[in-house]
């Protein structure tokens, strides 16, 4: 990487998050982001709840941190989705930098630090995230697990159905799963994806580029769509670094039903796929690959929470060809058939 060791601008930040229930969650949030070495400029919420009453309660939150010398933007989202709520936040910033921030996500007092001190090095990167302490902590734990209590693990690599553990170089793969380098050791490396949980991003590419509005409620995936888009155009250097650290807590709240779920990941990931990769036999292969192990994955979960409605199962198993059925609707880039058939 080259370094413009004459540059020592500091950058600004505005923080972008989606609000949608999670209100105790959100506070611990907010405590973390004032807690931080170097302050954003702003914090702007966008409210994506549908209930006036959590809208309400959200309101209530905002106001403990109101004299803290930070301003404060709460905006609307028109409907309950989180790549919406993105591209508002976004839309509405003034700091150099964009940081979106998850309402789960509890960052360590030196994070945004850290984030600028990698930005201030070359002038060609446009985005930069830190590591997930939880992953970290995982990656230990898994490491010290016997052969046998891997197997999960051993699986989820073998189909690519989630992440991609201890590669060199963080990939995204065409079954949309991401690389992550070995998470237990000291990195700073480019990177072919950003996580939105608390990636920053350079305000001017939001000009350009945003999140799809066509992804409603959690919309899953958003952040390998925007930030694989701005590799693939070559619109600069994003970095992942160790350096950085946040805690991802891991909640049920804000998130849809089970079912619904896993038809938006199938829903979605078709639409990113036919978007951003090319359909060249190798990379078919390894995106029907992970279809397999995400069915497999998916009975498997329903037996472990103990579902036994033949149903249920067929519902699931239905899932996985959902999205070809309604193939010309995704080529035309339009989901309203699954807003329509889960909203």
């Amino acid at each position: 990487m080259k370094v413009i060791n004459s540059f020592q601008t500091m950058f600004t930040y505005s923080i972008v998050m989606p609000a949608y229930l999670r209100n105790d969650l959100i506070k611990k949030s907010l405590h973390s982001v004032f807690s931080q070495e170097k302050l954003p400029l702003e914090i702007i919420i966008v409210d994506n709840n549908i209930n006036k009453e959590e809208s309400i309660k959200l309101s209530r939150v905002i106001d403990i941190f109101r004299n803290k010398n930070v301003p404060f933007k709460l905006l609307k989202s028109p409907k309950n989705s989180g790549a919406i709520a993105r591209n508002i936040g976004a839309k509405n910033a003034k700091g150099d930098l964009v940081a979106f921030l998850d309402s789960d996500v509890i960052l360590y007092p030196n994070y945004y630090t850290k984030v600028l001190d990698v930005f201030e090095t070359n002038l060609e990167i446009i985005a930069v995230q830190g590591t997930d302490q939880v992953l970290v902590e995982s990656e230990f734990a898994r490491k010290r697990k016997p052969f046998y209590k891997n197997l999960l693990h051993f699986f989820e690599q073998c189909f690519e159905t989630s992440t991609l553990l201890n590669k060199n170089y963080p990939i995204v793969s065409p079954s949309l799963a991401v690389g992550h380098p070995d998470v237990t050791k000291k990195f700073s490396l480019e990177t072919e994806w950003i996580s939105t949980c608390a990636g920053v991003f350079k305000r001017r590419l939001f000009d350009k580029y945003h999140f799809p509005n066509q992804f409603v409620t959690y919309s899953n995936n958003e952040y390998l769509f925007f930030s694989y888009n701005l590799f693939i155009k070559k619109e600069g250097i994003m970095i992942y670094t160790s350096e950085a650290k946040y805690n991802n807590i891991e909640t049920q709240e804000g998130r849809i039903p089970q079912l619904s779920l896993v038809y938006q990941i199938e829903v979605y990931d078709l639409f990113i796929f036919n978007l951003l990769f090319q359909k060249n036999l190798k990379n078919i292969y390894i995106y029907l690959k992970s279809r397999i192990g995400h069915l497999i994955y998916n009975l498997l979960h329903a037996l472990k929470n103990k579902i036994y409605s033949p149903n249920y199962y067929l519902k699931i198993i239905w899932a996985t060809f959902y999205p070809f059925k309604n193939f010309y609707s995704i080529i035309k880039k339009d989901l309203s058939f699954y807003e329509k058939d889960f909203n």
